[in-house]
């Protein structure tokens, strides 16, 4: 209960800082003055945690929908982060907070009471399958409080993962949840402005993978998912996650070609050929897409696959994460992808020693502003981590994209 207080009145104190201490940062401002930047690294998070948790009355703008994806990444990386830069790093964690809470008016808490567990599982299920926002929200309040994290992730992972509202980008929060939620109490509430999106767009969602005829497993279809996938067919499609998606499945290329290798491809195998095409895509396509296509080619995918561990269908995951590959490289490559290529010099004369790359990659990303750049850096060491034969080149991947942002900054 005391803790609980005490994240309270952080957040309450968070939020009420103002805009100018991150928009122009200054020596001895409001940030440097408040208590809040003396705290500890885990009462500071939680504290944004609580603070972005109420969704937002309006749709959700670019910055409300990432604003916990955002803060979860920047919480991930700061035990990375160089000592020196710390303070810098903490305070954009802070701006995630006070960012969101100037960022318009917040739906109440909804008033809830349900028999038991069971009933709000169902009855947060038929809200988002009837697109009740306000019902889901509802359900979802009497059960956080009552169900741990990796139940509701196993009630809801095989319902949202075909989902495209919200970006698609519901999949990485319930990814990303786990690292926090035995150290911050309520993280799950995060899932409230997520859910109430998606409710509202539920008819966006996959479905090829539940149509598609049977077609027979390639014999090495590890192999057959990276021809696929190197230089598939262009495919016109508008810049929205979402339309994407719908294009490769509306024109056929992700039933023609993804079929018969998802269906005989374990989550992990898949995994191993996706985000290192992802990561292949940043290093060599069309440096344009680098910061929103690129990224994402390997953030979405690698979060469809995280939740593999609660899923009923680890197939549909695998289906659905290379969907997204198969998305991004059909409508954004523009070259064909060579697997044999050497990687190219780390950027900015990072260091040889792997340890230290990872301190210099996670303080740019936990420095810099863009959400993006946070949440792919994160990820690249996530990859690497789980495929050590291909660290070397998702630590490129992060580079790379770290490299983009700084010569757009350095002009």
């Amino acid at each position: 209960m005391k803790e609980a207080r005490t994240m309270h009145t952080d957040a309450q104190a968070l939020r009420s800082l103002p805009l100018e201490a991150f928009d122009h940062p200054q020596p001895c401002d409001a940030w440097d003055r408040s208590p809040l930047a003396c705290i500890s690294d885990a009462r500071l998070v939680a504290a944004a945690v609580a603070s972005i948790t109420p969704p937002k009355l309006a749709v959700p703008s670019s910055f409300v929908l990432h604003a916990p994806l955002e803060l979860l990444a920047r919480a991930a990386l700061l035990p990375h982060v160089a000592p020196e830069a710390r303070g810098p790093a903490r305070r954009q964690i802070a701006a995630v907070a006070v960012r969101y809470a100037h960022a318009g008016a917040e739906v109440d808490t909804p008033d809830s009471a349900f028999r038991n567990e069971a009933l709000a599982l169902a009855a947060l299920l038929d809200a988002l399958r009837s697109s009740d926002a306000q019902g889901a929200d509802t359900a979802l309040c009497f059960l956080l409080p009552r169900v741990p994290l990796w139940q509701l992730r196993a009630a809801l992972v095989d319902e949202v993962v075909p989902c495209l509202g919200a970006a698609a980008h519901a999949p990485i929060l319930l990814a990303a949840l786990p690292r926090v939620a035995d150290r911050v109490a309520g993280a799950a509430g995060l899932l409230r402005a997520p859910l109430r999106t998606l409710a509202a767009a539920w008819h966006q969602r996959l479905s090829w993978h539940l149509e598609a005829a049977p077609i027979p497993a390639p014999l090495d279809p590890a192999q057959a998912l990276l021809h696929a996938l190197t230089a598939p067919a262009r495919v016109v499609s508008s810049s929205s996650i979402a339309s994407t998606m719908e294009a490769v499945e509306r024109h056929g290329n992700a039933a023609t070609h993804l079929a018969g290798p998802v269906r005989a491809l374990a989550p992990a195998q898949a995994e191993r050929v996706l985000l290192r095409v992802a990561a292949l895509s940043m290093l060599q396509d069309d440096p344009a897409h680098a910061p929103y296509g690129w990224s994402h080619c390997l953030t979405l995918p690698q979060a469809v696959l995280a939740n593999a561990d609660v899923a009923r269908d680890p197939g549909a995951l695998v289906a659905v994460a290379a969907t997204h590959v198969l998305g991004f490289r059909a409508t954004l490559g523009k070259v064909a992808l060579d697997t044999h290529e050497p990687l190219p010099p780390l950027a900015d004369a990072l260091s040889d020693a792997p340890a230290e790359q990872i301190t210099q990659l996670a303080t740019r990303a936990a420095l810099h502003p863009d959400a993006h750049l946070a949440k792919y850096t994160l990820a690249c060491f996530d990859a690497a981590a789980r495929d050590a034969e291909a660290a070397p080149l998702f630590l490129a991947a992060a580079a790379s994209l770290g490299a983009w942002w700084q010569k757009r900054t350095d002009l």
